[in-house]
C-alpha cells in the first residue's frame, strides 16, 4: 500500500540519511581513511589503523556501546609488519614475517599528510586527539606516545607490548607531556603461549601500566576472556569508550 505524504516515516527518512552523511572516505597520503563524523562540533577525534578495513565494525560497536559523542577516523592501507613497528626484529616462529621498523618514517607521514587531511574534513577542530590500536597498531599507539605530542589519550588493546627490547625504551625515554589518559587490555590466554617472546605480554603490559599511573596518568588494564584474536573490534571499542569517559 503506497503512503500518503503525511504517513511518510520522515523520522527514519532523515535519520538515515544523516547516518550516511555521517560516513566518508578521504584518500590522504595514499591511504584509505574512513572517517566517521560525531553528531556535535568540536568532540574528540580518535584515529585507528586497520588490517583488513574494520571501521565499519569498530564504528558499529562504540554505537551499540553508548561512547560519548566522538569522530572516529580509520586508516586502511598501512604495511602492517613495517609502519606499526618501532624497530627491526627478527621473525617470532620459523617462516613468519620479520618485522622492519618503519614506525618513525610512516608517524611523520601520519602527522604531516593524513592527520590534516583528516582534519580538514571535520566541521571543528577536535576537543582532543586520541589514537586506538589492536595488536602492533596497540603497540604503535603507546611508541606514539613517547615520539610526538599530538595526541592526549591512547587505547592499546590487545597491544604487542610483548616486543623486544620495549621495556628498556619505556623506562629509558619520557612519554609526551601531553599524555592524560592511557587504555590497556589483554586476553586472558595470550601470555599461555611456549613461544619466550609472546609470554611476556601480559607481565610487561602490566608493567607499562603501573608505569603510567606513577605518571599521573589514569590508567587502567583489563583482561578480557579469550586468545588475541577473539573479539578485535569490541575490544578496541570498549577501549575507546572508557577512554573517552575519562575526564
Amino acid at each position: 500500500m503506497e503512503l500518503s505524504i503525511a504517513e511518510w516515516p520522515w523520522r527514519d527518512y532523515r535519520e538515515g540519511m544523516l547516518e550516511k552523511e555521517r560516513k566518508e572516505v578521504v584518500a590522504c597520503a595514499g591511504k584509505q581513511v574512513q572517517v566517521f563524523h560525531g553528531t556535535k562540533d568540536n568532540v574528540p577525534l580518535v584515529l585507528c589503523h586497520a588490517v583488513h578495513g574494520e571501521g565499519e565494525e569498530l564504528w558499529k560497536n562504540c554505537n551499540a556501546l553508548g561512547c560519548p559523542d566522538f569522530s572516529l577516523a580509520v586508516v586502511n592501507g598501512v604495511d602492517w609488519n613495517r609502519d606499526m613497528s618501532p624497530w627491526a626484529i627478527p621473525p617470532l616462529f620459523k617462516d613468519d614475517t620479520p618485522l622492519s621498523g618503519g614506525a618513525d618514517a610512516y608517524l611523520a607521514e601520519l602527522e604531516q599528510d593524513i592527520l590534516p587531511g583528516i582534519k580538514g574534513k571535520l566541521d571543528a577542530s577536535p576537543s582532543c586527539l586520541a589514537i586506538a590500536g589492536y595488536s602492533l597498531a596497540g603497540l604503535f599507539a603507546l611508541y606514539a606516545a613517547y615520539k610526538t605530542d599530538s595526541f592526549q589519550r591512547i587505547v592499546s588493546a590487545s597491544g604487542s607490548l610483548w616486543y623486544p627490547k620495549l621495556m628498556d625504551y619505556v623506562e629509558q625515554h619520557k612519554i609526551s607531556d601531553t599524555m592524560r589518559v592511557m587504555y590497556f587490555s589483554l586476553g586472558d590466554k595470550e601470555s599461555m603461549t611456549r613461544n619466550p617472546v609472546l609470554s611476556t605480554v601480559e607481565d610487561q603490559t602490566k608493567r607499562i601500566e603501573e608505569m603510567m599511573k606513577a605518571k599521573d596518568i589514569q590508567t587502567t588494564f583489563v583482561l578480557n576472556q579469550g586468545n588475541h584474536y577473539r573479539d578485535a573490534t569490541l575490544r578496541t571499542a570498549k577501549g575507546i569508550k572508557w577512554m573517552l569517559e575519562q575526564r
